[in-house]
């Protein structure tokens, strides 16, 4: 570590990582995982193609020990849309078929969709989003964040023509 020149940034820096999924996921076809325009475009006979990768997949807890080994405290991934949806996008023409068809409103969840993410392998114990989930309470309850009242007003002023399905942060929980 201390070959790493850490003494040359101020106290307090906080190191990031990020990689995209093709170089890093492996697990190529594991798991149900269909196959992208990039596999197809890229596969080839081991060294040179990248059904492997850093192999990620399959070693993702050796991974984040290294991040943290690093001192890395911020790390950026991406995941192939392949893996998460195998059989490509037309599944979702039939969802969204069937939401018209039931003239069902998903306006509002779209929104607030992504609102809180959790560290779910440190179980819980770093917390990022929008809101603090009081997890000791019986309900559950949320509770906004300065960020989420920031992100209020960062939607209503770039999403006006969404503006009645966007929720008071106060309505959340």
């Amino acid at each position: 570590m201390a070959l790493f020149l850490y003494d040359t940034f101020p106290a307090g820096f906080l190191w990031g990582a990020g990689s995209a999924a093709y170089q890093a996921e492996g697990g190529w076809r594991q798991d149900g995982k269909g196959a992208s325009v990039w596999d197809t475009f890229a596969h080839r006979a081991a060294p040179a193609g990248g059904d492997v990768a850093s192999d990620s997949y399959n070693n993702l807890f050796r991974d984040t020990e290294g991040l943290r080994h690093l001192g890395v405290s911020h790390y950026r991934f991406s995941l192939s849309w392949a893996r998460l949806l195998p059989n490509g996008t037309v599944i979702l023409l039939f969802f969204l078929s069937a939401i018209r068809y039931d003239e069902v409103d998903v306006f509002g969840y779209t929104v607030w969709s992504l609102m809180d993410g959790f560290e779910w392998h440190r179980g819980y114990s770093i917390r990022r989003g929008l809101f603090y989930v009081d997890f000791q309470s019986h309900d559950k309850k949320f509770l906004p964040k300065s960020s989420a009242l920031f992100y209020q007003k960062l939607i209503e002023r770039n999403a006006a023509h969404f503006k009645e399905y966007i929720p008071s942060v106060h309505q959340a929980s």
